[in-house]
């Protein structure tokens, strides 16, 4: 079974819903939360819920896990796919397209969005400078309601052989007639951004 892209918008829709039902926190209560298993550490403005759902890619198992918070209208997620040493035929560039477009399906837009390439550090010293991907859309979502999506794609490759590929994303109502340059200049997004770090 090859998973295609209508299954990664069931996916990602699936995860983001389930986790907003349970996850709202009603101001922001910033705090570093390290997941060890996950391989990553994000400073969040609540306290995270999880969630987990299972693909198959090029006939292969993989779990998709989500960690997120809701505050109010907007939505602080972070997905990790791991990649066992043993998986074998996995084209990383077709994963990361699925995953890229798996998000930006999420919005109903006539944008044509392009990638921002950026770097992501990790934690502990000495930290490296990890290669990105951010991409920032304007759109509709599934109630109707514009909204705001930022989201990055970074790849982590572990001494044993183990793949982290890690997606880190904002979605938010747009209200009030903010410019989106504000926004992304805003406290909540250089803190959530910036508070993320594979090991």
């Amino acid at each position: 079974m090859q998973i295609t892209h209508s299954m990664l918008f069931k996916l990602f829709s699936s995860i983001l819903i389930g986790i907003s039902l349970v996850a709202c926190t009603p101001s922001l209560d910033w705090r570093t939360v390290r997941s060890d298993d996950l391989l990553y550490e994000a400073l969040y403005p609540g306290k995270p819920s999880r969630a987990e759902k299972t693909v198959m890619f090029n006939s292969q198992k993989l779990t998709m896990t989500m960690e997120a918070s809701r505050v109010n209208a907007t939505l602080f997620a972070v997905g990790v796919i791991n990649i066992p040493a043993t998986a074998k035929g996995i084209d990383l560039k077709v994963l990361k397209d699925f995953l890229q477009n798996g998000m930006l399906s999420n919005l109903k837009t006539n944008q044509a969005p392009t990638p921002k390439t950026i770097s992501i550090k990790t934690a502990g010293q000495p930290s490296y400078d990890l290669p990105a991907q951010e991409w920032v859309i304007q759109g509709l979502g599934p109630d109707g309601q514009q909204r705001l999506l930022r989201f990055r794609v970074v790849q982590r490759n572990l001494p044993d052989g183990q793949i982290q590929i890690y997606q880190q994303s904002i979605l938010q109502s747009l209200k009030n007639n903010l410019a989106v340059e504000k926004i992304l200049r805003s406290d909540e997004h250089e803190m959530f951004f910036t508070g993320f770090k594979p090991y």
